[in-house]
């Protein structure tokens, strides 16, 4: 029976394959490189990329929390029943964790059909790096609050979840020698806002707005405008 669906994964690789009589559809994500932003998630026009939620903090030793908090980020590759393989997931990746594969060979950006139909725009990115040292794509410009009403009190998900140093925190010490509280602070010059540290909080006390999504270029409406809009949504879907 077609189409013959399978998942695959392979130490850090993770394929879903799609196969007809003539086509072999592979969508391919390389966790190595996923920065569980789950951009790829608010950009696909056909939800077919889940999400992933942080319900809860993560609470685990002290050398193995961070590791794990961004491991629970990262998100399922597709739904193969919804996606159609458009690529958009793969063009707006800011760290090149998605690969769209057809008969075996990666499709490069400029060859994707949105592209050559100018369904897309040019985005306009520059490189900057993870503090891991990676190169990662930055186009959107935007800012995150922190609303320590909801906070939870400091289980950190957010600061160890952000892969550029742009939450920090620190213990302070109340009037009760005995009592401390975790102060976090943001710095948003070093955020790219890729929404990872909106995703890591489980109480949703982070709040990121997308002031700008840059690009150039002439495209056709309206396929682009309702991404733009998904991408700026400033709530947890």
């Amino acid at each position: 029976m077609f189409p013959k669906i399978s998942r695959v994964k392979n130490n850090n690789l993770e394929t879903v394959n799609v196969e007809f009589l003539k086509e072999k559809l592979q969508l391919v994500l390389d966790k190595e490189l996923c920065i569980g932003c789950n951009l790829c998630a608010r950009a696909c026009p056909k939800e077919a990329i889940t999400k992933k939620q942080l319900d809860k903090p993560i609470r685990f030793s002290s050398k193995q929390i961070i590791k794990k908090v961004r491991h629970h980020l990262i998100p399922n590759v597709h739904d193969p029943e919804k996606c159609s393989y458009c690529g958009v997931c793969t063009y707006l990746c800011p760290a090149n964790a998605l690969t769209l594969v057809i008969n075996g060979e990666p499709v490069k950006m400029e060859d994707l059909s949105l592209i050559k139909q100018n369904a897309l725009p040019k985005i306009e990115y520059t490189m900057v790096k993870t503090t891991e040292g990676k190169d990662v794509k930055k186009y959107m410009e935007g800012y995150v609050t922190i609303d320590t009403s909801l906070c939870a009190g400091g289980c950190k998900n957010c600061a160890d979840s952000c892969h550029f140093g742009a939450i920090t925190w620190s213990c302070e010490q109340k009037e009760i020698d005995w009592d401390s509280e975790i102060v976090l602070t943001i710095n948003n010059d070093k955020c790219v806002a890729c929404a990872a540290c909106h995703s890591a909080c489980p109480t949703g006390a982070l709040s990121l707005t997308i002031s700008e999504v840059k690009y150039s270029g002439e495209y056709n409406s309206p396929f682009w405008d309702r991404i733009e809009s998904r991408l700026k949504l400033n709530e947890r879907q």
